[in-house]
């Protein structure tokens, strides 16, 4: 008797199982690893703190190259540190905690954040808000740090000074939309393809790690993130986040 081939849902259903048996493999080894680094980085740090006391002592000649190279190391440590606890928030992530949520309020919450130092680099925030939005079922802490905020320091990079971000919110008959979009420079086309992979960054001191964490929490909130890439002029991040059942309401 022959074997029906699987259909698409099915062969989806063992794709999205299969990564997540990879991906929970894969956070019990970094939770492994992450403590046998941590331990050194720290004991590092700690060193670099009792390095620093003995400047003092030193002929101011030889402070100077001293404190530059005490902070160059020290800035290295941290950089590696940041790195690890960015890896770890990838592969080991929390268990989400589900509420209901105004998305033009997280938003407004999250540029609160970052706009102190677009202020200083003269790039302006714009919102684009649709009132009245229907209400999505989010890790507030999750979605607003690992996708908001990454988001948006993203498009703060790309344009470095003299600028503009633009937020926007949209309804769609089944899904609750946002936006993020600069008018930097945009993602070089040959680049476009690896934008959302592991360790891939356009940046010189970049992780790597900020898109495809924010890309891993939309889509375990059962949305998806798309770029809109306009060389030359800009690019948008776009996050489809479907509305749920349970956060029906009366309009």
């Amino acid at each position: 008797m022959s074997t029906l081939p699987r259909n698409k849902k099915q062969a989806e259903i063992d794709a999205r199982e299969e990564a997540a048996s990879r991906m929970a493999y894969v956070g019990t080894l970094a939770s492994g690893l992450a403590h046998e680094i941590r331990s050194p980085l720290n004991a590092m740090k700690l060193n670099l703190g009792l390095l620093g006391e003995m400047a003092p002592a030193m002929s101011a000649e030889k402070r100077a190259e001293f404190e530059r190279c005490v902070r160059l190391i020290e800035r290295e440590v941290d950089g590696l540190q940041e790195l690890l606890s960015e890896f770890l928030a990838f592969a080991r992530p929390p268990r989400m905690q589900m509420l209901a949520t105004d998305v033009n309020d997280l938003i407004s919450q999250v540029i609160e954040l970052v706009q102190p130092e677009c202020r200083g680099k003269h790039i302006e925030i714009v919102r684009d808000f649709q009132k009245d939005l229907y209400p999505v079922g989010l890790d507030q802490h999750q979605f607003g740090r690992g996708v908001l905020l990454n988001l948006l320091t993203n498009a703060r990079e790309q344009i470095k000074e003299h600028g503009t971000i633009t937020l926007r919110t949209r309804e769609t008959p089944e899904h609750v939309e946002l936006q993020v979009e600069d008018n930097g420079g945009g993602v070089k086309p040959e680049d476009e393809p690896k934008i959302f992979e592991l360790f891939f960054s356009t940046k010189e001191h970049g992780t790597g790690l900020g898109l495809p964490i924010a890309r891993r929490i939309v889509q375990e909130h059962g949305g998806e993130l798309l770029l809109e890439n306009h060389p030359g002029r800009g690019a948008t991040f776009i996050v489809r986040l479907p509305k749920s059942k349970i956060l029906e309401y009366k309009k």
